[in-house]
């Protein structure tokens, strides 16, 4: 009947570490969250040629870059309207390009933006420049501030140097990444293991104790 009370010790412990909540202070691992779209709250182009002005400007608007998915005229950001011109941000698969995506990495994020595309269209006529690439930053894992650039050559610097492009904000993510756990959870674990190990020995090392009757 001894036993009892160290079986029941040690299964608590193991339901303990294998059932327990994560607490606030499990680790969590950067690169399993899923970013959905980013929020942007400003950005610039480096470039000295007929577009930098109105693309500046597009850039510089808050808006939202939806990730995995492509966004038609004016769900990136607002389009600006001059005269009968009308400029445009858009991301669009019809060159091939895939949908944005970003991948973290601590304090580094990487995002796609091959399928980013600027848009001009004047009546009937409308013309499009791909200005998108692969985009390098930084990002801030507290806050999920981001910071990006990416260089591209496009318009009448095809032959040029590239432009300079920048977009700031903040990464939206969803979805709930796996925590690790801590290291106290594995410490009930062992300790409840050991316990029950120690039981099962004791245990048969009782049964090879027994007299052996003979008749």
């Amino acid at each position: 009947m001894r036993p009892k009370m160290p079986i029941l010790f040690g299964l608590s412990l193991l339901s303990i570490a294998l059932w327990s909540p994560v607490s606030e202070a499990s680790i969590i691992d950067p690169s399993d969250v899923l970013v959905t779209q980013l929020e942007l709250t400003g950005g610039s182009i480096d470039y000295d040629g007929g577009f930098s002005h109105k693309l500046g400007r597009l850039l510089g608007q808050p808006g939202q870059l939806v990730m995995n998915d492509y966004q038609p005229i004016g769900d990136l950001v607002p389009s600006i309207l001059r005269g009968d011109h009308t400029y445009s941000l858009f991301t669009s698969g019809f060159n091939g390009g895939p949908a944005p995506s970003a991948v973290i990495d601590g304090s580094s994020i990487t995002v796609d933006l091959s399928s980013l595309f600027y848009g001009v269209s004047h009546g009937d006529h409308f013309k499009v420049w791909n200005i998108g690439g692969m985009a390098t930053g930084t990002l801030n894992p507290d806050t999920l501030e981001f910071s990006l650039t990416w260089e591209r050559l496009f318009g009448d610097r095809q032959k040029g140097d590239p432009a300079t492009f920048s977009i700031q904000g903040k990464v939206i993510t969803g979805g709930s990444p796996a925590p690790v756990p801590l290291a106290q959870t594995l410490i009930f674990f062992v300790t409840g293991l050991l316990i029950l190990m120690g039981i099962r020995g004791q245990r048969e090392g009782a049964r090879n104790e027994q007299p052996v009757v003979t008749a």
